[in-house]
């Protein structure tokens, strides 16, 4: 992790990922096997805010939803945005990196020729993460996405969409800004290590082999669980409610990743 650098602010994440067929609720008819296994995780994040606070703000404010935490105004039917009803919906394979934040019906739209946010009946600004020159100290250089476990945002990203690196992943410094760190214990570290055992989609079909003394069992066995793959996603994503179903892409996961609770440490 990044050596010299203060974490101000600790929250933490309660995550489930729902077993390969998409359910969740328990089971005692499957077998214990690791596609049968529904896993839960609490993940503790560390964040820079001398470093970079505009974007500490910006993720605390999807973290403490103002309708939970101020009693004069509650309003439980509009609630405002919050990583507690977020996903992780992917793992991009060409950065390594775990794709989270995902909030469901929270949208960029163009609001009376202003860009914003719209979340339900809320209309909330669209303000960029980017640091204000004042606030961010002169000597202060940029973080490299230079090891596994940190928390990064997009710099013209508008949502709070955030990715974890999975790697060292240079190439994303000059479009993403790192802001904290995940918080490693051996429970999270083991989980992370599971995540690498869940399939994620392909949107290419497996090459054919040219030569056709080598078209053997092995090419038509990859192309079956290729097909089989992307046929029981579309089902389970179906029968689970999934808007995003007609949306695939590279990297999508393909068992749910939701979260079900967040807080300050």
């Amino acid at each position: 992790m990044p050596e010299n650098v203060e974490i101000t602010d600790k929250v933490f994440m309660d995550v489930r990922i729902s077993r390969s067929d998409g359910s969740t609720y328990i089971r005692d008819d499957l077998p214990d096997t690791f596609e049968n296994r529904v896993l839960f995780q609490r993940i503790t994040i560390g964040l820079y805010g001398k470093l970079v606070p505009n974007h500490v703000k910006k993720f605390l404010s999807y973290i403490e939803d103002p309708t939970t935490t101020d009693f004069n105004n509650i309003d439980i039917d509009n609630p405002y945005p919050s990583y507690g009803r977020s996903n992780f919906p992917a793992l991009d394979q060409e950065t390594g990196l775990l794709m989270a934040g995902s909030i469901s019906s929270l949208r960029v739209k163009d609001v009376a020729g202003s860009t914003a946010l719209t979340y339900g009946s809320r209309i909330l600004p669209a303000n960029l993460w980017i640091e204000k020159s004042s606030t961010t100290p002169a000597t202060t250089t940029k973080l490299s996405h230079s090891t596994k476990g940190l928390l990064t945002h997009r710099n013209l990203n508008n949502l709070p969409n955030f990715g974890i690196t999975t790697r060292s992943t240079p190439s994303l410094d000059a479009t993403s800004t790192v802001f904290g760190q995940i918080m490693w214990d051996d429970d999270t570290l083991k989980f992370f290590r599971e995540l690498e055992d869940i399939p994620t989609y392909s949107v290419g079909r497996p090459a054919d082999n040219d030569n056709d003394n080598d078209f053997n069992a092995g090419a038509v066995a990859a192309k079956t669980v290729f097909n089989a793959q992307r046929d029981f996603f579309r089902g389970a994503a179906k029968t689970m409610g999934d808007d995003r179903v007609g949306k695939l892409y590279d990297g999508k996961l393909l068992r749910r990743f939701e979260v079900l609770q967040v807080g300050r440490v």
